[in-house]
């Protein structure tokens, strides 16, 4: 039995799926990692334990495959975009990643903006603003704060491609995790020249640029013999939101994806070179040949729900979700704004807060927790409201993520966007995106056939054609009440 292997490095742990050739889903194995917070607003990882948690991933899934009389043909990667990682001439890391969610990087972000001639210059350049949590700024960080270090360094990797080099001594990229570093430029779709040449930084530290189901090279020999997996290839994969599109179908204009996770986002693949002059939604390279896509980023999906069970309630989440299906749309006048730990999309404010808006002495709990869930498919609702005003009809609606078990939460967003929500079969996130991969490169078949082939769904959502004006009334009343907060929330910083 042919099998591919996918792996997914986040943050908080790696991830390694086993797939036969039909897409069908063999084994699972993963392992857990530490986040460091050195100071505030500070966070970084240690790579060598990135590869110390991937061994361990990849004996297990070795060991299983043996067990069941299969042979691993290829294995791909996945990981968080944007998060620096530095090796010097011999390979060897120069210090912790600083990962996607570090916000150490506000004054670079200004600085380079301000160097290429302004936002608006910058979204023509490279089709993104330049935001803290890219890599760009980090790197520019590292030049302004640890000189000595930056110019020991050889080559700049995102954390999947240091995995890559470690299992093949080879380093490269692919478009999908390049276009998230805002040195790239997605609408030629290689590293931005003018951008480099104009901040001074040598293209020379930058990788190689691959199709996602590249080929990096073969296992190292001393690794196959120890892991077992000789003569397995090593494909480039992709950053972890397009492999998760990639991996429930979402490869073509009209497809998207809603991963509906402890944050949120939404996919929507584009085959036009069009960006948001608003910089609200991203604008990046897909893991299929010539296709991008937008994305819009809500920074406390379902950790709103988490975070309140976590401090104010005892029932499990069956109760949880049957309580809220007996609370009335509207929540009997409550209105939450998930905006916990700032938002990205659409408002891209990191002193926006959390509210609960409405209350009085009438109200139970529930009211409270159901208006958790709208506010969350409220802040969903807000990136589809943006694609269409690009031009994207949503067609075919997939979700992933623990929120999509909920089927309250996903009748609520069906009825509240008014399209239908696919649920697959196989909710693997990224991980079986980059098994994928691996199948499209060892097989040399294209990426959109093996998806299309692998996806199966489990069911459908249909929205109620009768509870939508009652969503669209307190929607226009959660959108109004951040604007009325918006200086508000700036003002009430400490």
């Amino acid at each position: 039995m042919e099998l591919f292997l996918g792996l997914d490095l986040g943050t908080t742990g790696v991830k390694g799926i086993l797939v036969d050739a039909r897409g069908s889903l063999v084994a699972v194995h993963g392992e857990r990692l530490s986040l460091s917070t050195p100071k505030p607003a500070w966070a970084e990882q240690n790579p060598n334990e990135w590869w110390s948690a991937t061994l361990k991933v990849l004996k297990a899934l070795s060991n299983r495959s043996r067990e069941i009389g299969g042979r691993i043909r290829a294995l791909a990667t996945s990981g968080q975009m944007h998060s620096l990682v530095v090796v010097d001439g011999e390979g060897r890391v120069l210090r912790d990643a600083i990962l996607w969610c570090d916000q150490r990087t506000y004054v670079e972000c200004d600085e380079a903006t301000n160097l290429l001639g302004g936002e608006e210059q910058v979204l023509k350049i490279v089709g993104n603003p330049i935001l803290p949590g890219f890599t760009l700024p980090k790197l520019l960080w590292l030049r302004k704060n640890e000189p000595e270090l930056y110019k020991r360094i050889y080559k700049v990797m995102l954390p999947k491609d240091f995995i890559n080099y470690m299992l093949t001594g080879n380093i490269a990229t692919d478009h999908s995790d390049a276009s998230g570093t805002t040195m790239y430029d997605v609408f030629r779709m290689r590293w931005s020249e003018e951008l480099l040449r104009t901040l001074k930084i040598s293209t020379e530290i930058l990788p190689e640029i691959l199709p996602s189901n590249g080929i990096v090279g073969k296992v190292k020999r001393e690794l196959a013999e120890e892991l077992d997996l000789q003569d397995v290839i090593v494909v480039a994969g992709g950053a972890d939101n397009a492999c998760a599109a990639l991996g429930v179908g979402v490869i073509e204009p009209g497809d998207v994806m809603v991963s509906l996770g402890t944050s949120g986002t939404v996919v929507a693949p584009t085959d036009v070179g069009s960006y948001d002059p608003m910089g609200r939604v991203h604008f990046f390279a897909h893991t299929v040949p010539n296709m991008r896509y937008h994305m819009g980023v809500m920074l406390t999906a379902t950790y709103s729900l988490e975070w309140f069970k976590e401090r104010f309630l005892e029932e499990g989440y069956d109760d949880i979700n049957d309580c809220v299906a007996r609370t009335p749309i509207g929540s009997n006048g409550i209105i939450f704004l998930p905006y916990l730990n700032g938002e990205r999309t659409p408002h891209r404010d990191p002193h926006a807060r959390g509210v609960i808006f409405g209350l009085s002495s009438f109200h139970s709990k529930w009211d409270v927790v159901r208006a958790i869930f709208e506010g969350v498919t409220f802040g969903i609702r807000d990136s589809f409201e943006i694609l269409k005003e690009l031009g994207l009809e949503p067609k075919n609606v997939r979700i992933t993520g623990g929120g999509s078990k909920s089927k309250v939460w996903n009748q609520m967003l069906a009825d509240a966007l008014g399209v239908e929500i696919q649920k697959p079969l196989v909710d693997e996130g990224a991980s079986y995106g980059a098994a994928i991969l691996a199948c499209s490169g060892y097989s040399k078949l294209d990426v959109r056939k093996v998806s299309k082939e692998w996806f199966k769904l489990r069911e459908t959502t249909r929205p109620t054609p009768e509870n939508r004006g009652a969503y669209d009334k307190v929607y226009a009343r959660f959108k109004e009440l951040y604007h009325v907060l918006k200086d508000t929330f700036r003002e009430g910083q400490v």
